[in-house]
């Protein structure tokens, strides 16, 4: 079987860790944090979600040390379990994309509806229209989507850089209320908080996507945990700069609140409404992002009999077109089904991010199984505190991961199933009907 070569310098490795994690997130998550709970809440849950991801880039780190393969999660979740963990995971990532989507251009749809003052029914137009988009980039090959993902990255670290330079002044403010918040002297709703963190959740996802790529990358034993503690540090500093300009803006009196909460920053930054064309752009080439990565999935899955044969399938020009037009279908029907039942966006982002929380706990019992020493013992208990912690609040909705979790091994038992079936010798009489052709009794 031919190998991936080693071609991810370490350089390069920084740069795809950081566009996995900074993406719709970063322009999402500071105005939905403040509408989960009070400015000091908010910050909590900013730093909290900062600390307990801590643990869990450590076990990230030390798997992908020592397994620095293309399988990355799949791989991981079967020294965990044994091989139905690589059928639990794709359902559960599978599961996640499903409901991402949908969330990501629902983001894109709240920055129109600021910036033209559109209904309801307006913003959910415009999320299938995005939606649209992204299955249209698609289909039109890698190169296009490249092009994209290019100048969205650019566009994102010119949008970061003139957001925090020109908002500078909030960001005193920001430091008094974190100040406040960690004195105690301050009421603190400790759900909200919660709330706050695992809804932020969303904001750390990415660091387990980088193991599909450690099987690429130059030098690995040097270079691998380099990628994922500078990555953290920077990306983290990152959001919570953000965050604290965004708390200091909203106690000033700047109304920052939901899912295109960062468009009140654009008041104060040169560009005024032009940068939340910026934005828009960002959370476009975003979306068709996931839907590459989804439609990948779904058609490995296809391949291997995890899903549906059809999704398994290409075009002539070597595209996933099933998956895609399945993803499309789906995401439409979901955009939807929140505008009439007034689903928040936030709620979507918090079904994926519930997902990734029971993805970790493969991650863990995987770690916890192939590491020695101390560290097997205090990052492991510090990983299930992280996980314990955020987990806690969903209640009733951690159904959904678990019946993905049930489904995806009763998947893997229907298929092993298959295979011994098909491995049975045939009778004596059987093979006699074959030979003659008859088939008959």
């Amino acid at each position: 079987m031919t190998e991936l070569k080693k071609t991810i310098s370490f350089t390069r490795g920084m740069g795809l860790a950081i566009c996995m994690l900074i993406g719709t997130g970063i322009l999402a998550l500071p105005g939905l944090a403040l509408d989960a709970g009070t400015v000091y809440e908010a910050i909590l849950g900013w730093f909290l979600i900062a600390i307990v991801a801590v643990p869990l880039i450590e076990v990230c780190s030390s798997l992908g040390l020592k397994f620095p393969s293309t399988a990355g999660l799949a791989g991981y979740a079967e020294k965990a379990v044994g091989p139905w963990g690589g059928y639990a995971v794709s359902y559960l990532v599978g599961g996640s994309f499903f409901f991402g989507l949908p969330a990501v251009a629902l983001i894109g749809s709240e920055y129109m509806k600021q910036l033209f003052q559109l209904s309801e029914a307006g913003a959910a137009l415009f999320a299938i229209l995005l939606v649209t988009l992204m299955f249209l980039s698609n289909l039109a090959g890698m190169k296009v989507i490249s092009l994209i993902n290019y100048a969205a990255l650019a566009v994102l670290f010119l949008l970061i850089g003139l957001l925090i330079v020109f908002n500078l002044d909030f960001l005193n403010a920001g430091l008094g209320i974190a100040s406040e918040a960690f004195s105690g002297n301050v009421h603190i709703d400790l759900h909200n908080t919660w709330k706050v963190a695992a809804l932020l959740f969303w904001a750390f996802l990415g660091w387990e996507n980088l193991s599909f790529s450690l099987g690429e990358i130059k030098d690995p034993e040097k270079n691998v945990p380099r990628l994922y503690w500078l990555s953290f540090a920077l990306v983290t500093s990152i959001y919570l700069v953000l965050a604290l300009i965004s708390t200091g803006a909203s106690v000033s009196g700047v109304s920052l609140q939901g899912a295109a909460g960062l468009s009140g920053l654009v008041l104060f930054t040169p560009g005024g409404k032009l940068l939340i064309w910026l934005m828009i752009i960002v959370i476009a080439a975003n979306a068709c992002s996931w839907d590459f990565t989804a439609s990948r999935l779904l058609y490995a899955g296809g391949r291997t009999g995890i899903f549906p044969e059809v999704f398994g399938k290409l075009s002539k020009r070597n595209i996933p077109v099933p998956s895609l037009v399945g993803l499309y279908v789906l995401s439409i029907f979901l955009i939807l089904g929140s505008y009439l039942l007034k689903i928040p966006v936030s709620a979507m982002m918090m079904l994926v991010n519930q997902n990734f929380v029971f993805l970790y706990a493969f991650i863990i019992i995987a770690y916890w199984k192939t590491e020695n020493g101390w560290k097997k013992w205090i990052f492991s208990a510090l990983s299930l505190v992280s996980l314990s912690f955020l987990v806690s609040g969903f209640t009733w909705k951690i159904a959904y991961p678990i019946f993905l979790i049930g489904f995806g091994y009763y998947r893997f038992l229907r298929s092993a199933g298959e295979i011994s079936t098909s491995k049975i010798p045939a009778s004596e009489d059987e093979i006699v009907r074959r030979e003659d052709g008859s088939g008959n009794l």
